[in-house]
């Protein structure tokens, strides 16, 4: 994953035995779905090599120093004291210099711890150069003094491991002292899950790293150490704000896809739309040259419309009345420019009869014809060589 954080950290209680042989109580302990479960714990004791050699890797550690070398005094202090004036009064002959100091202060009582700063430091380099990142170092059983509601021990004095404290009814710390012999007479308990008394300090360490941003952690003035925190914290920060930030473009450039992808679909849509009515239009022009290239062909073909001449002679002779004499038929016979120009098919006819009324009756029945557009007399005259009249029609189709 790009960031663990401290979801997973170990609490360390190295209690010094002397000749460089330690007792060593660590706890794993992880934060799942704003819950904390003890993964694994465990007690080893030799040589520090060998201790280092079987300790869990690649967590963060908060590292508890017990037993020899440390001193403790409980002292009574104002309300207002500073923690650095506790370690005044309680050891007001010491060089601070020399040593590495721990104060805790609750109503008027307090305690003051102290540690040779020399035996620390080689500690702590043993530690680094095999591969573990101390992130957190406290002094005493002092550390305990976040998970005591949880614990399983209600009376005013409280035993564990060697750690014993005197609490006030409402459980607020009086004074502490570590003697070897101190243990609680039944099996502890933080929350309902059993744990060795051995192993609540090293989870006390683990709980105030993990939850550092929600208590107030009990540490020594060791500022190597408090400095690798610092900027442990930092680049923890750091790191968070690089996620939402790679996280927030991740969602732009989804975003940005998504809108891309949706306009680009569309722009296609709309480009095959274009793309139709663009061929539409040009086929509908293509065909209309087409068109006009065929009638121009006809015209100059002198098409007849369709018609079979034979067609069109029969059904003029047989709607022709009796009392009509025709001279002359002539079908698309284009005379004058206007003719030329349209070329509209006709048939003109040219004929005689003593009737008039005929020659009107035959018209009617021609402009009935289906295929007649129009039918119309074009001249009615006496003809001077007889007692008939001359006519002289045209049809359209």
């Amino acid at each position: 994953m790009l960031f663990e954080g401290l979801n997973t950290v170990l609490g360390v209680e190295l209690h010094g035995l002397g000749d460089n042989s330690y007792s060593c109580r660590f706890c794993q302990l992880a934060k799942k779905d704003n819950e904390l479960h003890i993964e694994s714990h465990k007690i080893l004791e030799g040589p520090l090599n060998k201790i280092l050699e079987s300790l869990p890797k690649n967590f963060p550690v908060a590292l508890t120093l017990t037993g020899r070398g440390i001193i403790h005094k409980n002292i009574q202090v104002a309300t207002d004291t500073l923690p650095e004036q506790v370690i005044q009064q309680a050891f007001p002959s010491i060089e601070v210099k020399d040593f590495y100091v721990q104060s805790y202060v609750h109503g008027n009582n307090a305690l003051g711890s102290i540690i040779r700063k020399q035996g620390v430091d080689e500690l702590l380099d043993k530690l680094g150069r095999a591969g573990l990142k101390v992130l957190m170092l406290s002094l005493g059983g002092i550390v305990t003094a976040p998970i005591w509601p949880q614990l399983n021990i209600y009376s005013t004095e409280m035993r564990f491991a060697g750690h014993g404290f005197v609490l006030t009814t409402e459980r607020h710390f009086i004074s502490y002292n570590a003697e070897p012999g101190l243990k609680n007479d039944f099996q502890v308990k933080i929350e309902q899950e059993l744990i060795p008394e051995e192993n609540v300090l090293a989870y006390a360490s683990a709980f105030q790293l993990i939850l550092h941003q929600k208590l107030s952690p009990i540490l020594a003035n060791v500022e190597n150490v408090n400095n690798v925190f610092a900027d442990f914290l930092s680049n923890m920060a750091l790191k968070k704000k690089a996620l939402i930030f790679l996280f927030g473009l991740f969602g732009l450039l989804l975003i940005s896809f998504g809108l891309f992808s949706y306009y680009n679909q569309e722009n296609a849509k709309l480009a095959q739309q274009v793309g139709a009515q663009t061929a539409s239009a040009d086929q509908t022009d293509l065909l209309q040259k087409n068109i006009a290239g065929n009638e121009y062909l006809l015209k100059q073909l002198h098409w007849n419309g369709g018609y079979n001449y034979g067609f069109l002679l029969n059904e003029i002779g047989k709607s022709m009345p009796r009392q009509l004499s025709l001279h002359e038929v002539a079908v698309n016979d284009f005379k004058t420019e206007a003719e030329k120009t349209e070329k509209q098919p006709n048939i003109k006819i040219l004929g005689s009869t003593d009737n008039l009324t005929a020659v009107n009756n035959w018209i009617f029945v021609l402009k009935e014809m289906q295929w007649v557009k129009s039918a119309k007399l074009l001249k009615y005259q006496e003809d001077q060589e007889s007692t008939d009249y001359q006519f002289s029609l045209i049809i359209t189709y």
